[in-house]
């Protein structure tokens, strides 16, 4: 990874750690205002066609390194929650439901942040730009689930918030590849969602708008690059300005390859499981030590609780994508319908 950039003294301008929404966005950003970028990303890259065609593909479904797995699904167990999610080139939104949603103004109220800036004005602009970026659409059609949904949430009085999610598929039709719908020739050609259910264990057929088709290709199309299965393992910051990274070899266990990268300037983009503890290693090793003592202290899940069901009913319940339909039961509670493809039930 060493020899770019011998100009300006640093291997690239900025590296990104992690290729997920906040990598790749980033990256996108930086390469078309003309910076050298590297992305590091930890986990493999998949095209559509290495994906498990079940989650039971434990090989494939399931990051597990002591047991030779290099799959996609990443758990961490802890102490009162089970977190479920991505590693691969472009991250969580390999396996991400899809959803698109606008927070609700409740969101911009936190105090946390809510001091910042004027959130409802300036944010508006640029969730509508993700939603370009990531072809934000609805699906055609509703599902047995979603008609269940939907009569739930009539029996409580609560009909009038189901609807349809914003979801990031290319809904074309069905199987059929098409040039670049998106960006005017310069994206990838597309296949017309096929309906599979696989959203959430990896598009075979192409049709998710995974990152990999949207801000990351065009990311390195404009020259950005990304190195998979790397992990950096610490951050120190060089006397003269910039940064070293220290990065190994992740999907090899014994005898792996190490090694180092300069940057002017580094983003950290691995999520809360994987920012987190890098900048904890890096404040109790002392190659960061002012980093604040509060580091972890705000961590929060998206509240989110998986519920598994069965039914009498014969029909098929896998078809359609992993989420189409929502409804607020009440101010608090967010329901959907989530699909898994046939046969991919090793979660319940």
């Amino acid at each position: 990874m060493s020899g770019q950039g011998a100009q300006t003294g640093f291997d690239t301008d900025v590296a990104i750690v992690g290729s997920g929404f906040g990598g790749s966005v980033s990256a996108f950003r930086f390469v078309s205002k003309g910076y050298r970028v590297t992305v590091l990303e930890k986990g493999k890259r998949w095209r559509p066609e290495d994906f498990p065609k079940t989650n039971w593909n434990i090989r494939k479904g399931f990051w597990l390194p002591w047991l030779g797995c290099y799959g996609t699904w990443r758990l961490h167990l802890l102490r009162e929650v089970l977190v479920m999610h991505g590693i691969g080139v472009g991250g969580g939104s390999l396996l991400y439901a899809n959803t698109h949603y606008d927070p609700p103004d409740v969101v911009w109220d936190d105090p946390l942040w809510k001091h910042l800036a004027d959130w409802r004005r300036e944010m508006p602009q640029h969730y509508a730009e993700a939603r370009r970026m990531l072809g934000t659409t609805r699906e055609h059609g509703l599902w047995p689930a979603d008609e269940a949904l939907r009569r739930v949430a009539e029996r409580h009085g609560r009909g009038e918030t189901f609807e349809k999610t914003p979801v990031g598929i290319f809904m074309g039709e069905a199987g059929e590849e098409v040039p670049d719908p998106y960006f005017g020739g310069e994206g990838p050609s597309r296949i017309g969602c096929t309906l599979c259910g696989a959203c959430m264990v990896g598009c075979r057929d192409g049709g998710k708008n995974t990152l990999d088709k949207n801000y990351l290709y065009l990311a390195e199309r404009r020259g950005a690059r990304v190195v998979p299965e790397t992990e950096v393992t610490l951050i120190e910051p060089l006397p003269e300005g910039g940064y070293r990274l220290l990065w190994k070899r992740s999907t090899r266990r014994i005898g792996a390859e190490r090694g180092a990268l300069t940057a002017r300037r580094v983003v950290l983009s691995g999520g809360v499981l994987g920012t987190v503890p890098l900048l904890m290693r890096c404040k109790e090793r002392g190659a960061l030590p002012h980093i604040s003592d509060q580091l972890g202290n705000y961590v929060r899940t998206n509240s989110e609780a998986l519920l598994g069901i069965t039914s009498r009913s014969q029909k098929d319940l896998w078809k359609g994508i992993a989420i189409a339909s929502k409804a607020e039961m009440d101010e608090v509670t967010h329901m959907e319908p989530v699909r898994f493809p046939r046969g991919s039930d090793v979660m319940l």
